[in-house]
């Protein structure tokens, strides 16, 4: 059963909250701080007068601001999922062939899924996607499709150049996507972290894999 406040009777007024800098800048605290606490910890591990002990303030800053303890792990969670990618999102690969291009997304991806916190993030998500479904649809949306949906601009760019053999962009990259991150990514999550020639060996299969496939010509 999913944890939410009551739910306020219709057309009630509600009380106008005057925001300060101050009171601002507090609550930026405690988010920073929640987040910290919610990755080591998860959702139930962390509660408000321990993220209020832990910055000063009162609770006042986080009703505020996000309402509840809830309404700051949402608004956490959203925040990370946007941060996460931001630096995959911003590389440049337009002057590269299909292969250093596809090996420079797929190293930069990796690198990025297979960072400590990344990792911890992961794991609060799948923890917590049952008590919060529509965190656990937003979480796919902004982070796996996401970095899927920059791998598939790369792969219908090369379609056009004649590169690639015409297919659906989105349905290629996802195989891709998917071909160098779930078992590398599984296995970090489960403590068995992959070294860097490790990782180097696995994109190199797995591009070769995707442009040539197994078939004996």
């Amino acid at each position: 059963m999913s944890i939410t406040s009551a739910t306020p009777v219709p057309d009630a007024p509600r009380r106008a909250i005057r925001r300060t800098r101050r009171g601002d800048e507090k609550s930026e605290q405690m988010r920073l701080t929640a987040i910290e606490l919610f990755l080591r910890r998860g959702y139930d591990g962390v509660s408000v007068d321990e993220i209020v002990r832990a910055v000063g303030g009162s609770k006042t800053n986080i009703y505020n601001h996000f309402r509840n303890k809830e309404g700051l792990f949402v608004a956490i969670v959203k925040g990370l999922c946007e941060d996460i990618l931001a630096s995959f999102v911003m590389i440049d690969i337009s002057a590269l062939g299909v292969k250093d291009g596809l090996k420079t997304l797929a190293l930069a991806l990796l690198g990025i899924l297979l960072q400590d916190r990344h990792l911890a993030f992961q794991r609060l998500i799948i923890a917590e996607s049952a008590r919060f479904p529509t965190l656990g649809c937003a979480w796919f949306a902004s982070g796996p499709e996401r970095s899927r949906s920059i791998i598939a601009q790369f792969i219908e760019k090369e379609q056009r150049t004649g590169r690639l053999r015409r297919s659906d962009p989105h349905q290629s990259a996802t195989l891709f996507h998917d071909m160098i991150t779930f078992d590398l990514l599984h296995r970090a999550m489960l403590g068995d972290k992959p070294s860097d020639d490790e990782i180097r060996h696995w994109v190199d299969t797995a591009i070769d894999a995707f442009l040539h496939g197994f078939e004996w010509k």
